[in-house]
């Protein structure tokens, strides 16, 4: 069935009068009435630059602008409809409660982006909705449409009486396109990575053939390394000159290996920095290869001291086993200074150790005399050379060394002199230490009421536990008190590595007589008795 306008105009003027008579018995009359005869109008466009990047992922910042112009057709006062208004917490003319949906379509594209508020966007208004996505690596350079859908309301209507206002909403979606533009890129690809002298904490190389996967010519290209957990690059920034698609390049790079846990497979990233057709420095996405990192070189130590005792100098010999299963080149053992021994040396060569190969170190240390007699951990190191003739240190491994008792000497006789007179005495030695004294020398100490002008006597060789009887010549005092004095004694000797050493005083008991006097003196004398 159709109507002319004239028959619309009709019926719709006897259907408000029909209203306006039924409101006019069953409710008040409504004070104010507010109606838009055109819905907001959206559109769309991208903020800044859409060109895209094959491989890349970018944001796009797309503008969501609300151009409408609304008619609107309004009874009453209009401070009862702004009321109004302000009571719904509604803006006449605009997009409330806006979302905005984007979607691939035919676009070469992965969204990153789910479904975004946008909020309110008022007449002549603007608000931008962030598009993460990601190209596709073998993309077709060209122009796309990405989807927009916006889903809004608007207020349609507002009436108001005395007692309510009453607001008519409209629920619109519609579907928008933002253009972006695919150019014509360089795309990286890892054809080979391969690793030579990868051991731990060492230094080594890197050789990596790339290729050109993409659609661009890339000039002046460089390739980089990235640093990562187990290699550190030592050179970067490797030229390959201009690499035409589908053409490849080789470079090699000296890196640095950390110290890794055990032999295994680790991603190496690869980065290329060229210039584009339009002279503009780019830089590619990264891409990775793998290389094997073996272990670093094994060592086992073991040490034995010698004639290391307490207050003296002594030597440790320390072997070193390489353990490993590769030779290590100009292999040094490497001593920690700690407390109680003051090294003489720090560094012993070791030459080149091949597997299961043993070789030794002596190191001279000096004991301090606060030290005590037991075993004490001394931390040793193995360095080497790597590939690149950079000195490479083992960890730290301490080996224990025994330490012991103070070189020491016991003096014992029983000598007797008599007041004023001049006797020998017998005095005799004894080695208590364990170590072996060379070339010893006692030397007697004289003091009150004791003289002498011949206080040293050779001992010679005195080994572990050997004694011998050395003699002096002393006078008494013709008025000194007969008692036991003590006379003290030193030993001056040499040890193994031709150190003289002097030993701690030990004291020998004289006793001094009573003084013989008369013609029976003087005959004893002249005996010599």
């Amino acid at each position: 069935m159709r109507f002319d306008t004239q028959t619309a105009r009709a019926a719709f003027v006897a259907l408000v009068t029909l209203l306006l008579v039924s409101s006019a018995v069953a409710t008040p009359v409504a004070a104010a009435r507010y109606s838009e005869n055109q819905e907001p109008e959206l559109t769309t466009s991208t903020q800044g630059s859409n060109v895209l990047v094959p491989g890349e992922t970018t944001t796009l910042q797309v503008g969501i602008q609300n151009r409408g112009t609304s008619v609107t057709n309004t009874e009453g006062k209009v401070s009862d409809i702004a009321s109004a208004f302000r009571t719904a917490g509604v803006t006449p003319g605009a997009a409330m409660a806006t979302t905005a949906t984007f979607e691939s379509a035919n676009a070469p594209v992965t969204l990153r982006t789910g479904e975004q508020s946008v909020g309110t966007i008022s007449p002549d208004g603007q608000r931008t909705a962030a598009l993460e996505l990601e190209v596709s690596e073998n993309a077709t350079p060209g122009t796309y449409r990405i989807p927009v859908v916006l889903d809004y309301q608007y207020v349609r209507a507002v009436s108001v009486d005395d007692e309510e206002t009453f607001v008519t909403r409209r629920d619109v979606t519609v579907r928008k396109y933002v253009t972006v533009r695919i150019e014509p890129a360089v795309r990286l690809g890892i054809e080979s990575v391969s690793g030579e002298n990868l051991y731990a904490k060492e230094d080594g190389r890197v050789e990596v053939t790339v290729r050109n996967e993409g659609s661009e010519t890339a000039t002046d290209a460089d390739l980089l390394i990235e640093a990562s957990d187990q290699l550190t690059p030592r050179t970067n920034g490797l030229s390959l000159g201009t690499l035409d698609p589908g053409e490849t390049a080789t470079a090699s790079f000296r890196v640095g290996v950390t110290e890794t846990e055990s032999v295994d497979t680790y991603a190496v990233p690869f980065r290329l920095r060229y210039e584009d057709s339009n002279g503009v420095v780019r830089e590619s996405q990264i891409r990775t290869g793998q290389v094997t990192i073996e272990d670093a070189p094994t060592f086992d130590l073991s040490a034995t001291s010698t004639d290391l005792y307490v207050d003296s100098m002594g030597a440790v010999t320390l072997s070193v086993t390489n353990t490993g299963d590769r030779p290590v080149t100009d292999a040094r053992a490497l001593l920690a200074p700690m407390e109680p021994f003051s090294p003489l040396s720090t560094s012993a060569s070791l030459g080149t150790l091949d597997p299961g190969e043993t070789a030794t170190a002596r190191f001279k240390l000096e004991v301090a005399d606060r030290a005590i007699a037991q075993d004490y951990p001394l931390e040793f190191t193995v360095a080497y050379e790597d590939a690149y003739r950079e000195t490479v240190e083992s960890d730290p491994r301490t080996v224990p060394v025994v330490v012991g008792p103070e070189m020491t000497i016991d003096t014992s006789g029983s000598p007797t002199v008599a007041a004023g007179s001049t006797e020998t005495i017998e005095v005799t030695v004894t080695n208590t230490g364990e170590g072996t004294m060379t070339d010893a020398v006692a030397r007697l100490n004289a003091n009150t009421p004791f003289e002498t002008d011949d206080d040293t006597a050779y001992v010679g060789e005195l080994g572990p536990g050997e004694s011998k009887t050395v003699t002096f010549t002393v006078s008494v005092e013709g008025a000194a008190t007969p008692k036991t004095y003590s006379i003290d004694t030193t030993v001056k000797y040499d040890n193994s590595f031709g150190r003289t050493v002097v030993s701690d005083v030990e004291s020998t008991a004289v006793e001094v007589t009573d003084r013989r006097g008369g013609l029976l003196s003087s005959i004893l004398d002249f005996l010599g008795l």
